[in-house]
């Protein structure tokens, strides 16, 4: 069932929940998917999942910012939604776009992750992320209020590097589309970019042999202090060998994405969902880059916001809480 299905399908049902009547009442939740990506398949199958096999409740997949609906779901407007766990802590601090807290929101599962990778030239001088106020270069980061800057300038605030000092350097920050950095690397007009992707990442393939690249890595003080900064990020090994002329294996950051629910839903329904979104998890795998992770992955890693009360009670049925 393809997106566009899914989405009308788990939409219609529920409105015939709503349509039956006493004698068929339905408890009707929303699940947010975001806009773009990944989001909205995740959701429009949670959606199906649930619809099937949790009697009396019916979810229907909206589309909708982020941190908006983390709000919503603050208000009781919305019930579920996926996101980063460092995203969803930070908007649960009051700490991203929209200083409200959202201290209801807790933690379904953790599904599927990306890690950030730093590439330098491979005959670059530069060696660490503490070499770049030391030059002069061109630095792929995407614009300030992007995606990929919010990620990396607390990497570099973790390395114990400023960007303001990089560019009094006289570096230059690229600003250019992510889709565009492959062809500047292979263009030779990027020293440094970070990547995000799994491992192995088919556009870091693309690079690997021509013109090449080598891995900066963070140290585990680093790695431990951006945890600290963006609660919600932990750290991978890439195994030696991933990548051409990688000798050794490299510990970089990794965030995950996680499926929330709020303290307004039901112990029983949380309890519920979380057992089908589990057994059910097979039901994701294929739809996109990372699906097969959703079931694989611990499903209580990276996460930090409390636990839902009924998804606590399941974990600890099947052993993975004591």
């Amino acid at each position: 069932m393809n997106l566009k299905t899914s989405f009308l399908a788990a939409v219609g049902v529920a409105a015939l929940g709503l349509a039956a009547g006493p004698a068929g009442a339905q408890t009707l939740y929303k699940m947010n998917g975001g806009l773009t990506g990944t989001y909205p398949l995740y959701a429009a199958k949670f959606a199906e999942i649930v619809n099937k096999n949790v009697p009396g409740v019916q979810v229907s997949a909206v589309s909708g910012d982020s941190v908006q609906a983390q709000i919503d779901m603050q208000k009781g407007d919305i019930q579920f939604k996926i996101g980063y766990t460092y995203d969803i802590r930070r908007i649960a601090d009051g700490l991203s776009t929209v200083p409200i807290k959202t201290p209801d929101v807790c933690h379904l599962m953790t599904l599927y992750g990306s890690g950030l990778f730093i590439l330098a030239k491979a005959d670059s001088p530069i060696n660490s992320l503490a070499d770049l106020p030391k030059g002069r270069y061109r630095i792929w980061t995407g614009p300030r209020t992007g995606f990929f800057y919010n990620l990396i300038e607390p990497v570099m605030e973790a390395a114990g590097v400023k960007i303001s000092d990089i560019e009094r350097s006289g570096s230059v920050l690229e600003t250019f589309s992510y889709t565009d950095t492959v062809q500047a690397w292979q263009d030779r007009r990027l020293d440094l970019t970070f990547m995000s992707g799994g491992i192995p990442y088919n556009l870091m393939m693309q690079i690997d042999q021509q013109p090449g690249f080598k891995l900066i890595k963070m140290g585990d003080a680093a790695l431990k202090k951006l945890s600290e900064i963006r609660p919600g990020i932990g750290q991978k090994i890439m195994a030696k060998g991933t990548y051409r002329g990688q000798t050794d294996d490299v510990a970089g950051p990794w965030y995950v994405n996680q499926v929330i629910g709020t303290t307004k839903v039901s112990e029983d329904h949380q309890y519920r969902i979380t057992k089908a979104i589990n057994e059910n998890a097979k039901q994701w795998h294929g739809l996109f880059g990372g699906s097969e992770e959703i079931g694989v992955n611990d499903p209580l890693a990276f996460n930090a916001v409390p636990l839902c009360k009924g998804a606590e009670r399941y974990y600890k049925e099947i052993g993975k809480l004591s």
